[in-house]
Order: structure tokens, then C-alpha cells, then sequence
């Protein structure tokens, strides 16, 4: 085969390889199980032959399809889905094909598909599905036994849809590729035309949000039912393997189980068999397989009304993925945008009743002949949860409403900061002038003294020397300074009457200090009044002294 993938047969022969690797996988998941709950189990009287040939059942009904029961206990179809299973065998399709989209090459060096790409993925991926169909179908065909016995067209139709699903995830996957400095990168989503790929994006962002929800309550209720789980396993006594191989059965229900949990989140109620139903009105059930995972299930009865409240969770999901649509096609035009906004409710909505589809299906004809999602009650609730939670999150993203809020709170903040401002202003204003106040007072008062120590200075100068040096001072004083001293005297006491007078009619507030300043006033003039005196007694014994001489 030319490695350039120029034949025709080489995506085909791909196409067959790839299909035959599942299968095989596939298979040995199944098989291996059984056979080891059949060695381990010393009691059970099941040959090597009977466990695969329940693998192979196990493998038709991991796929979607159905199988006829017959064991005495049950009879009747059996179409319950194991969606674990269910999720392994895509991802298994999914990396066949995107093993063969690698080795075609449809992706050339620069970035661009090469001349025939398409072709040649469409030519794989038609064997892969065929190929695959057929090889489930004869698997069911050998896996017929007295007690089961594979329905082979519902293997046929199942394995058909599980190969294509899988098979062009695959190939898109394929196609995925990391930029680098010389080829751009290559996103799946990215391939499709706007705005669908936003739409899907956002879409898939939803679902799983809405999956990992259910999952998340599925949790927490088999967390508070240890005990009564822990009673069932003990009543089943699996043993070591057998233990083993019930995990692996209940590993594979539990994505079945978050499915239903999801349901009763968004509204619905799910079934466990004839007259049955577990909503957020109540629960109500009747006997059940010895299954431990069932355990979790609640007792029978009413539940609060506010267990409704419970209804917003599945918002917080949708509102997510309807946020990242509106900003991933916020540039383009607004037509588009609505078809974006159109287009991905719907996408949510077909989702959740399609897996609320695959999770119903039955047991036998008895009381267990329809368990699952009723549709009929999931619908109504879906579409108002779904399309309430986008038409919400469109008119605050893209409404005016945002904008008008935020301007309003603006100018309704920036009132209140200036009534702030304004206040804070007026209020050191006041404090400025109080203390400019206190400031023109003490200035006023200490210019007061100044002047009163400045004039009074000779006078208080000459009492000094006389007190020092009585005897000195004859010599030093002379006939012109007892006048002076008493002029000056006079205008200081004069001064400081006027000074006085016009201190107390100015600042009534410096009465105190004036008072002082005339008290020291009047005590330099007494000294000043003293001191001529004392100053004439003595020059009378001078004189004295002259005559006689």
C-alpha cells in the first residue's frame, strides 16, 4: 500500500483493521469478567462456555441492544442499558478512528486538507460502521443460549450507531492539532461555520455541567446510604470475584443512574417499575432487584415542597454555557447572533430528552417492564428551565439592562461622593477659621507685651542699677536723667491706659492678659516713681557734703 494513501483500498482495508480492534477489545472487556466470577464462583454450577456466552449478552446490551431472558425469575426482553459500558465502547470506536484518521493523513504540513481527504475518511469510516455491525451481529448470533438469546437486528442497529458515533468523533479527533511557529493550529469546533460552533461549544459546556450534577447527587445519596447498601451486598455474598465482577456491574449502571437523578432535578420522574415514580413531590416503590447500588434509591413518602428550590441547580449549568455563547458571538453580526441564541436551547433541550431516551428501558414483562425517565413528565419542565435560563442571561448580556444599571449606580455614587466632599470641605473651613481665631488672639496679645517691655525698658534699666549699686549710682546718674525717667514714667502709664482701653474694645477675650499687663505696669511705675526719689535724698547729702566743705 502507497504510504501517500493514493489507492482506494487503503482507507477501506484501515477501515476493517480499525473495526476488528474494537470488536476485540470490546469483547475481551466483557468476557474477562464473566470468566472470572465463573472460576471464583465454587457454588455456581455455570460452565466456561455459559460465562461467555453471558459476556456476550452483557456485549449486545452494552451497545443499546436487547436481549430475551428466560431464567425462570425474569422473562421477557431486557433492554436496560448500561451506560458505563455504553461510554466505553464509544471512546474505544472513537480511538480506532482516530488511529486511522492519523495514518490517512488528511491534514497536509501546511495546514490545509489534501486532495482527497474527505474521501478517504468517508471510505474508512463507512467500513469501520459496516465492518462493526456485522461483527456485533455474529456475536449475538454465538452468544444465543437456552436462558438468552441476543436479539440479532436490535445488535445490528445498535452496533451500527455505536460504530458511527464513535467512528466520526474519532476522525474529528483526528483532526486536532497543536500550532506552531509555521502551521497554524487545527480546532474540530473551529471547522464548522459560524456561529454552529459556538453553539456546539456552548452546548457541550451545559451538558456536561447538567451530567456532573447528576453525578454529584448520585454521590451524595449513596453516601448516606452505606448501611443500607452495605446490607444488600452481605444478603448477596459474591465472594472475592464475585465481588469483583458486581462493582464492575454497578460501576456500569452509575452513569444510568445520574441520568435518572439528572431527571428528577430538572422536574421529571423516573420509574422503577409498574406504579412507580420518584419525584420531588415524593417517592413511591415497590420490590426491586437485590442490587446494592439500588440502595440509594429513597423510602417511600411525600417530600418537602421546598425540595423544589432544587430546581435551580440544572439554571446554573445552562446559564454557564448561554454566558460563553453570547461572548463567544458577541462580534458577529446580529443576525447570526440570533440564530446562536436560537439554536442552543434547542441543542440543550434535544440532548436531554435524547439521553433520557437511552436511560429508559425494562426488565422482563412483570412489575419491571418500564424503568426510567417517564417522558411525558421530563418535557415540559426541560424547555422552561432551558429556555427561561438563556432568555434570562440574553437580556442582561445583551439588553441595555447592564448598561443603564451601571450608569445609574454611577451618577447616583458620584452624588453621594460630592454631598461627601462638600461636607468634609465646610468642615475644615470651619476648623481653619476657629483657629485662625485662636492664633489673631495670642498674636494679638503677645505684640501687646511686646510693646509695654520695649517703652519701659530705661525706666526698668535705671531701678536695677540703683538696686545693685546704691553708692555707684550717685555717680552715674545725672541731673538730665531724673526728668527723663519721670517722662518716661508718665508715658508709659499713659501708653499703657490707652493700649488697655483699646485691647478691651477690640477682643473682649483678652481681658486677662490686659489685666496682667496693666498690673506689671503699674508695679515698673511705682519702681520708677521710687527710684527719683531715692535719687534726690541722696544728692541732697552731696550738696550737704559741698557746704561743708
Amino acid at each position: 500500500m502507497s504510504s501517500t494513501v493514493d489507492s482506494i483500498a487503503t482507507p477501506l482495508v484501515r477501515g476493517v483493521l480499525g473495526a476488528l480492534s474494537s470488536l476485540g477489545i470490546a469483547l475481551a472487556v466483557v468476557v474477562v469478567p464473566a470468566l472470572a466470577a465463573q472460576v471464583a464462583g465454587t457454588d455456581s454450577s455455570a460452565t466456561a462456555l455459559d460465562a461467555i456466552l453471558i459476556g456476550l449478552s452483557v456485549l449486545v446490551l452494552g451497545h443499546g441492544g436487547g436481549i430475551m431472558v428466560d431464567t425462570g425469575v425474569i422473562a421477557g426482553p431486557v433492554t436496560m442499558t448500561p451506560f458505563g459500558l455504553l461510554i466505553l465502547l464509544l471512546l474505544l470506536s472513537a480511538l480506532a478512528m482516530r488511529r486511522v484518521g492519523r495514518a490517512l493523513r488528511p491534514v497536509r504540513d501546511d495546514g490545509v486538507l489534501r486532495s482527497g481527504a474527505l474521501r478517504d475518511a468517508g471510505s474508512a469510516l463507512g467500513m469501520y460502521a459496516l465492518v462493526y455491525a456485522i461483527g456485533l451481529a455474529v456475536l449475538a448470533g454465538i452468544g444465543r443460549s437456552v436462558d438468552t438469546s441476543p436479539v440479532i437486528t436490535s445488535a445490528v442497529v445498535s452496533g451500527l450507531m455505536v460504530a458511527v458515533v464513535g467512528g466520526v468523533l474519532g476522525m474529528l479527533w483526528s483532526l486536532r492539532r497543536e500550532p506552531t511557529d509555521a502551521v497554524p493550529g487545527v480546532r474540530v469546533l473551529d471547522l464548522l461555520p459560524a456561529p454552529y460552533g459556538d453553539v456546539v461549544r456552548a452546548a457541550l459546556l451545559a451538558l456536561t455541567g447538567l451530567f456532573g450534577l447528576g453525578m454529584a447527587f448520585v454521590v451524595v445519596m449513596l453516601l448516606f446510604s452505606v448501611p443500607a447498601q452495605s446490607a444488600l451486598f452481605d444478603g448477596l455474598a459474591p465472594g472475592i470475584a464475585g465481588g469483583f465482577v458486581l462493582t464492575l456491574i454497578q460501576l456500569a449502571l452509575l452513569p444510568l443512574a445520574a441520568v435518572w437523578a439528572l431527571t428528577v432535578l430538572l422536574g421529571g420522574t423516573i420509574g422503577v417499575g409498574t406504579s412507580t415514580g420518584i419525584s420531588l413531590d415524593g417517592a413511591e416503590t415497590g420490590v426491586l432487584p437485590a442490587l446494592p447500588i439500588l440502595g440509594a434509591l429513597p423510602e417511600p413518602g411525600d417530600f418537602p415542597a421546598a425540595l423544589w428550590l432544587l430546581l435551580i441547580l440544572p439554571t446554573i449549568p445552562v446559564a454557564l454555557g448561554a454566558v460563553r455563547l453570547v461572548r463567544d458571538v458577541a462580534h458577529l453580526e446580529r443576525r447570526e447572533q440570533i440564530t446562536a441564541w436560537v439554536a442552543y436551547p434547542g441543542v440543550v433541550i434535544i440532548a436531554c430528552l435524547l439521553l433520557a431516551g437511552l436511560s429508559t428501558g425494562g426488565i422482563g414483562d412483570g412489575r419491571l417492564v418500564h424503568v426510567g425517565p417517564q417522558m411525558s413528565t421530563l418535557a415540559l419542565p426541560l424547555i422552561g428551565i432551558v429556555v427561561v435560563s438563556t432568555a434570562l442571561v440574553i437580556a442582561v448580556l445583551v439588553s441595555p439592562l447592564i448598561p443603564w444599571s451601571r450608569s445609574t449606580l454611577g451618577s447616583v455614587r458620584a452624588r453621594v461622593e460630592a454631598a461627601e466632599s462638600s461636607e468634609h470641605d465646610d468642615a475644615e473651613k470651619q476648623g481653619e477659621a476657629g483657629e485662625r481665631g485662636r492664633h489673631d488672639a495670642v498674636a494679638e496679645r503677645s505684640a501687646l507685651l511686646a510693646r509695654f517691655a520695649r517703652r519701659n525698658a530705661p525706666v526698668q534699666a535705671a531701678a536695677s542699677a540703683a538696686e545693685e549699686d546704691p553708692e555707684g549710682a550717685d555717680d552715674e546718674i545725672d541731673a538730665w536723667a531724673l526728668p527723663a525717667a519721670e517722662a518716661s514714667a508718665d508715658g508709659a502709664a499713659e501708653e499703657v491706659a490707652r493700649d488697655d482701653a483699646s485691647a478691651m474694645g477690640e477682643a473682649e477675650g483678652n481681658a486677662a492678659g490686659a489685666e496682667e499687663s496693666t498690673a506689671g505696669a503699674e508695679e515698673s511705675t511705682a519702681g520708677a516713681e521710687e527710684a527719683p526719689a531715692t535719687g534726690s535724698a541722696r544728692r541732697k547729702s552731696w550738696l550737704s557734703r559741698r557746704t561743708d566743705r
